[in-house]
């Protein structure tokens, strides 16, 4: 069996699963397919992959999937992220933890990212996963940690997971996130209103605010509203 036929069998949903060979972005298909809510795009190889600010995500050797919905709840992001950590957990007998609001990290450094995107109608959940080992910079790999699980496994998972999280509580979200926060008690630079500010996490409700210790005193930053700075991260 070839391996798009693989995936397309292993990949389980209710809606429709294309599987490509290669594409551009698996959000940029998904809408390119027409595909409605509840349908499923993956790829074998992506190669122009977005992540949050923008940066290129390309999966070679990886896991990229996006999952079609009807609408985006608040709480969608740290769900996805805190749903998908706790299913990677069993794969490499280790917690993975979440950089504020949904990049998974074992070690500091990134085994996933999650872009969600409001286009054409539709909400398109992204997730790109490093299975085999990643050259890009603060990257590693489920292969890295000692998983030999299969591409095809890991994107039925990552579409578990999305489903799974798509009707979790505000609250339940926020109790499932927490504990695998990763940037309380470091120090961060984050960018509020156009300005950064850097101190030390004191803590995060993902759906809320920030507080961070400054030379001025603890300072509250918007949760909607911040962005954190990438790679400066300390004890």
């Amino acid at each position: 069996m070839c391996e798009v036929a693989r995936w397309e069998s292993d990949i389980r949903c209710e809606g429709r699963v294309v599987v490509l060979a290669e594409t551009t972005s698996t959000q940029d298909a998904a809408i390119e397919h027409k595909l409605q809510a509840g349908d499923v795009c993956a790829a074998l190889h992506q190669t122009a992959g977005r992540g949050r600010r923008g940066n290129d995500w390309n999966a070679s050797g990886g896991v990229s999937v996006t999952v079609v919905l009807n609408e985006a709840k608040a709480q969608l992001p740290i769900a996805v992220a805190a749903v998908l950590a706790e299913k990677l957990d069993p794969l490499i007998e280790q917690p993975v933890g979440i950089k504020w609001p949904n990049d998974l990290y074992v070690a500091r450094h990134k085994l996933a990212g999650i872009l969600i995107e409001q286009r054409a109608g539709v909400c398109l959940v992204g997730v790109g996963v490093n299975v085999q080992k990643n050259k890009a910079h603060n990257a590693v790999s489920l292969s890295e940690l000692g998983s030999k699980v299969a591409r095809a496994y890991v994107a039925n998972l990552v579409v578990s997971a999305i489903f799974s999280a798509i009707d979790l509580a505000p609250e339940s979200a926020i109790s499932l996130w927490q504990p695998r926060d990763i940037l309380v008690g470091t120090i961060q630079t984050f960018i509020s209103d156009n300005k950064p500010i850097t101190g030390t996490v004191l803590s995060i409700n993902p759906l809320h605010d920030l507080i961070l210790q400054t030379v001025s005193g603890p300072i509250p930053l918007n949760a909607h509203l911040t962005t954190c700075q990438p790679d400066h991260s300390s004890t």
